[in-house]
C-alpha cells in the first residue's frame, strides 16, 4: 500500500485506496513516478466525467462505474481534430525520408561462446575460445562452418552456425548494431560481447534497405498525424477544464501527452 494523500475535484474526493488501486497500470522507472500516473490519471478521469455531467451525457455515478462510452461521446463532442490532407502528409514524408526505409537484409551466421553477464571467469574463458576461434578462421576462412558445428553453444551450430534471413529487431541490439556495421562477406574483426557471451559472426548476403514510396505509407502518415494532433488537442482539453476547476491534493503539470487509463 502507498501512503497518499486524499485529492478533491470540484469537491468529489479521490481517495488514498482508489490511488493505491491505481498504480499497478501504471508502470515506471520509480514507484514515486507510478504514483503520480496514477493521481493523474484518476484527475483527469474525474475532470472529464465532471464534464460529461455537465452536458446532460451521464450521471456521475454511472460514469465512474462504466466511463468508456461516456468518455468516447464527450470527446466526439468537444475535441475536433482536422484530417491530414495529402499535401501535409507529402511534406511530413519529405521531411523524414529516412523514416520510411525498409531495413536492410542479411544472410549471417555465427559462432556463440556462452557465458553469463555476471560471472566474470566464465566470460574471460568464453573470450578466450572465441578469439582463439576467430585466429583460425582467418587463417583458413573456409573453417568457419566446421568450427560452427563443434563449438557453438548456439541450437543452429547443427547447420555451421546459420542463421537465415535477419532483419532489424530480430536480435540483440548488441548483435544488430555489428551486422549493420558489416558488409557481405565480412567476419568480425573481434568476438562480440553480449548478455549471452560472445559471437564471432559471417555476413553471407547483405540487401541494403530501400526509399518507401510516398504512396505505400501515405495512410500511416494521415493516422500518425492525426492521433499527433489528437493528443495535442486532448492535453489542451484537460489543460482548460483543469484550469476552471478546484483541485487540492494534487497538481498537474503542463503537458501535451496526458494519458487517461
Amino acid at each position: 500500500m502507498i501512503a497518499a494523500p486524499g485529492i478533491l475535484v470540484n469537491g468529489i474526493k479521490i481517495t488514498p485506496d482508489q490511488i493505491n488501486s491505481e498504480v499497478q497500470y501504471h508502470p515506471a522507472e520509480s514507484l514515486l513516478s507510478a504514483k503520480y500516473e496514477a493521481m493523474q490519471s484518476l484527475v483527469i478521469k474525474e475532470l472529464l466525467i465532471q464534464r460529461a455531467v455537465d452536458l446532460n451525457l451521464c450521471e456521475h455515478d454511472e460514469a465512474v462505474k462504466s466511463p468508456d462510452t461516456i468518455l468516447e461521446n464527450l470527446f466526439e463532442k468537444e475535441i475536433t481534430v482536422p484530417e491530414a490532407d495529402e499535401e501535409t502528409c507529402r511534406r511530413f514524408y519529405t521531411n523524414d525520408r529516412n523514416r520510411f526505409f525498409t531495413s536492410p537484409l542479411f544472410e549471417a551466421s555465427h559462432i556463440l561462446y556462452l557465458a553469463p553477464s555476471d560471472d566474470k571467469k566464465v566470460r574471460a574463458e568464453a573470450l578466450k575460445k572465441a578469439e582463439h576461434a576467430l585466429a583460425r578462421i582467418q587463417e583458413r576462412p573456409e573453417s568457419f562452418e566446421e568450427i560452427a558445428r563443434s563449438e557453438s553453444a548456439c541450437s543452429s551450430a547443427k547447420m555451421g552456425g546459420r542463421l537465415g534471413q535477419i532483419t532489424k529487431g530480430q536480435t540483440t541490439p548488441a548483435f544488430e548494431l555489428a551486422l549493420f556495421n558489416m558488409q557481405e562477406g565480412d567476419v568480425s574483426n573481434e568476438p562480440l560481447a553480449s548478455e549471452f557471451g560472445y559471437h564471432v559472426i559471417k555476413i553471407h548476403k547483405r540487401l541494403e534497405g530501400k526509399q518507401l514510396p510516398f504512396e505505400a505509407v501515405q495512410e500511416w502518415i494521415a493516422d500518425h498525424l492525426r492521433r499527433r494532433s489528437w493528443q495535442k488537442a486532448f492535453g489542451q482539453y484537460v489543460q482548460i477544464l483543469a484550469g476552471k476547476a478546484e483541485i487540492s491534493g494534487f497538481k498537474l503539470k503542463k503537458s501535451d501527452t496526458f494519458l487517461v487509463q
